[in-house]
This record gives structure tokens, sequence and C-alpha cells, in this order.
């Protein structure tokens, strides 16, 4: 009678602990999931950031060279130089 007691406890503590190593597998996939989520979201930022960077870059290399500055007060700003007269088309109005 005590054998019989003993088996059904054993058998009993590999069924909890079985269930209980499951549960860590399925939390630590969920967990591993999400992480891997995060890391895509963050490599789109990422990317996204250096886009960002590498116009920011060669708008700072052009505000260096004098035609584009002039060209941007031009269209832009509507600025001419002295002695020029401004024209504007009525395709702008």
């Amino acid at each position: 009678m005590f054998r019989k007691i003993m088996e059904r406890f054993i058998i009993f503590a590999f069924v909890i602990m079985i269930g209980y190593l499951g549960f860590i597998i399925i939390k630590q996939e969920v967990y591993l999931s999400q992480v891997e989520e995060q890391t895509i979201i963050a490599e789109e930022r990422l990317n996204k950031a250096k886009q960002i960077n590498e116009e920011l870059s060669r708008e700072k290399d052009n505000l260096n060279k004098l035609e584009y500055v002039e060209k941007v007060a031009r269209e832009e700003l509507g600025m001419t130089k002295s002695g020029e007269v401004p024209y504007i088309s009525k395709e702008k109005e």
C-alpha cells in the first residue's frame, strides 16, 4: 500500500514538473516573440533615422555651396540680385 502511494506521488510530482517546464517554455517563447517584434520596430526606426541623417547631411553640404543658397533664396524666398526686376508668374498665384 505504501509503495502504491509512493508511485502515485512520484507520478503526480513528475506530471507537475512537466507542466511547470511546459509553462516556462511557453512563457519564454512569448517573451522571445515580443523581443523579436521590438527588434524589428527598432531596426525600422534606425533605418528611417539613417535616411533622415543622410538627407540632412546632403542639405548641410549643399548649404556650403553658393549656387544652392542662391537657388533657395531666389525660388523659395523670392529674393533678387541688385538691379534685377522680380517676375511673378500668374501660375504661382
